[in-house]
């Protein structure tokens, strides 16, 4: 216990601990413009550096010592992070990137071990030598090498993070009854996740507490954030609160502007870093109808080369030979799909949402059909403007590999799915039930059944299939559920053209699809259980409910009526639902992305 009366009993609390923060990025208002300005004779004493002789606590060491114990399974990693590769080759960052992380730890590990054959006390020295390196600042210049540029990353607490952090996420690339983990004797696949996100979170909280950040910090988070989504799932505050923090992060490294101070590869990377944080940002809010942390319309930065990740890296000569091939605007001219144009295209798509939620998610509503149109007309363009390499279709074979064919689909989907959220918007706001929306609903739905139905025959591809289930198709499949009850309760809305047979049926294998694609162990099980439960419920009644025959005419249209608010408490559809967890689902049940009243709010939780 604490004494209050010892001279000592707030050391802990009232020691100020070391940093190696810097100001990071000031701009054009920041209080050393003025020093900085070109002309200018003044200039500001730069900050002082830390002190070599920074004490650490043991207790820090300690607890770093507990992590760098599983460096023991690196062969596991390693084996993960082949596995995942042979699959997707990724853009953000890459095999080059991994690869050297993998070989520099795992270098750090053996040579320790020369010091140290014992595992916990070699892993107990590792860690002081961690903590007094990470005094130490990253410096890159331009001129540094990518052969340099490992040596500076080296030993770092956030290198470590990020290698943890990716192999979590690799897990999702491999099937749980791999001989690789019998082989290399970690107990349960499945834990591999939620230790990976364990140790990020901890590396992230030891640079957090000694005022570190840098470009390995900026990737970490962006990684870790995605992983935090796999483990607890989109509608968990924690892959928010972490998205957070990755926003503050690239903004104070300056990453939304060019930078030519550092090398080749590192400008590249940063581009990519940058895209590949705006886009999550712009993902994760979508899902939970909140606004955006990241505004496009402060960053100032070319798009990234169609590159991929070895090219980025290679010899200059080789690198400028290659370069030399692209097209004037940056795409490869042989006409072929390459990692290099994910994050052009990712750009693209997100800046095209940004654009759909800051309509979406204002209160103001002058000129909204106008906005909505002139978005429309301006999503389609982006779509047919991109190159033709670009475009997917179910009806076309595909010549690539099935994993591309299933990025392209994720595109589709994509443009798909900005289309829903305008017409689903113009449809809460104006309370009628515009041209497209159940048409589109119904497109996003068959996008989805068509992906499953090549994941059962090709599972290599499956590893992104829940997330899509329940980012995409739980809200076109309320869309389409609302609908339908609607119709079956009001005859009258029966005179209009409606798939009624198809829609039932395709929302009937979503809901099968909802209950076996996604396991008891992802982060989105509870959310597609919900959303199964509340679809299923909405087909058996209205199953239960006579079809009323009806003529439809190419021309007709649903009446301009106001859609019947439908009690699902008191029909029971929620019966045995835990209301603490089925929040996520409800709002987009309803499609509330535009931030608009859901049915929660039609509920009496006394």
């Amino acid at each position: 216990m604490i004494d209050p009366k010892s001279d000592n009993s707030t050391e802990l609390w009232s020691r100020k601990k070391a940093s190696v923060s810097t100001p990071g990025f000031l701009g054009h208002t920041s209080y050393s413009d003025v020093f900085t300005d070109n002309g200018s004779d003044l200039s500001l004493i730069g900050l002082s550096s830390p002190s070599d002789n920074t004490q650490v606590d043991m207790q820090r060491i300690q607890l770093g010592a507990q992590v760098l114990v599983l460096l023991k399974y690196l062969p596991l990693y390693r084996d993960l992070a082949l596995a995942r590769f042979k699959v997707w080759k990724g853009w953000s960052l890459g095999w080059p990137l991994m690869d050297m992380i993998l070989r520099i730890i795992k270098e750090m590990w053996d040579d320790a071990e020369e010091e140290e054959p014992d595992e916990n006390q070699r892993a107990l020295l590792l860690s002081k030598r961690l903590f007094k390196n990470h005094t130490v600042p990253m410096e890159v210049r331009s001129d540094t090498s990518w052969q340099e540029f490992a040596a500076i990353i080296s030993e770092r607490w956030e290198t470590i993070g990020l290698m943890f952090t990716f192999t979590g996420l690799a897990i999702g690339y491999v099937f749980g009854d791999d001989p690789m983990f019998k082989k290399h004797g970690w107990p349960e696949s499945k834990s591999v996740a939620n230790t990976a996100a364990a140790v990020g979170e901890l590396c992230l909280q030891f640079c957090d507490s000694d005022g570190v950040i840098n470009d390995v910090v900026c990737w970490l988070q962006l990684h870790h954030t995605s992983l935090l989504t796999t483990v607890y799932g989109d509608g968990d505050y924690r892959p928010w609160r972490k998205l957070g923090e990755m926003a503050t992060a690239v903004f104070a490294l300056g990453l939304h502007q060019e930078c030519t101070d550092v090398p080749f590869f590192l400008q590249e990377m940063r581009k990519r870093t940058m895209i590949g944080a705006h886009s999550a940002d712009k993902t994760i809010a979508t899902f939970l109808g909140r606004p955006p942390l990241i505004s496009w319309r402060y960053c100032d930065i070319t798009m990234p080369l169609d590159l991929c990740c070895e090219d980025i890296v290679a010899e200059p000569e080789v690198r400028d030979a290659i370069i030399a091939k692209l097209a004037p605007d940056g795409w490869n001219q042989e006409g072929c799909l390459k990692e290099g144009a994910w994050p052009r295209v990712s750009l693209l798509a997100s800046m095209m949402r940004e654009k759909i939620l800051e309509v979406s998610l204002s209160r103001k509503s002058e000129n909204l059909a106008q906005k909505v149109e002139e978005l429309s007309r301006e999503l389609h363009q982006l779509y047919n403007d991109l190159p033709a390499f670009l475009h997917w279709s179910s009806d076309s074979e595909f010549k690539g590999s099935y994993v591309d064919d299933h990025l392209l689909f994720n595109l589709n989907l994509e443009f798909l799915y900005n289309d829903f959220l305008l017409y689903r918007l113009l449809a809460k706001r104006t309370k009628t039930q515009p041209d497209g929306l159940i048409t589109t609903s119904l497109k996003i739905l068959n996008a989805l059944l068509s992906m499953v139905a090549k994941v059962h025959r090709y599972p290599i591809i499956g590893w992104d299939v829940a997330w899509h289930l329940c980012y995409a198709g739980l809200p076109s499949s309320g869309v389409l559920s609302a609908d339908l009850l609607r119709r079956s309760r009001n005859q009258a809305l029966e005179t209009a053209q409606f798939p009624r047979s198809e829609v039932i049926q395709k929302l009937s294998v979503f809901a099968s699809h909802l209950d076996t694609m996604i396991q008891p162990d992802e982060g989105n099980y509870k959310i597609a259980q919900q959303g199964g439960r509340a679809i299923r419920n909405v087909l058996d009644q209205v199953l239960s409910t006579p079809a009323v025959p009806f003529s439809l005419g190419r021309d007709a249209v649903i009446p301009d009526t106001e859609p019947e608010e439908i009690d699902f408490v008191g029909m029971g559809f929620l019966d045995s639902t835990d209301f603490n967890d089925r929040a996520p689902f409800l709002g987009w049940l309803e499609g509330t992305a535009d931030g608009q009243e859901s049915w929660m709010a039609w509920m009496d939780f006394s």
